[in-house]
């Protein structure tokens, strides 16, 4: 995540398996290296830079899906 000052904090996260992401509808070609995403994260109790996602909470910057749940 890049902080308003510019500088870059590596958030480590926690996501579902790859079975649960293709019932998500997600697959390898999902996203991209580079591609800036939105996504809502339950963040670590101990205030650590990380957490869970949840791969129906994530859409492209411009606000697109990535994926359609099948």
């Amino acid at each position: 995540m890049k902080g308003p000052d510019g500088a870059v904090t590596n958030w480590n996260l926690e996501g579902g398996s790859p079975s649960l992401l293709v019932r998500e509808g997600w697959s390898g070609k999902s996203i991209k290296p580079g591609d800036e995403l939105l996504m809502t994260i339950d963040p670590l109790r101990s205030g650590a830079p990380g957490g869970a996602w949840n791969a129906a909470r994530i859409k492209f910057k411009d606000g697109r899906p990535i994926a359609t749940p099948k």
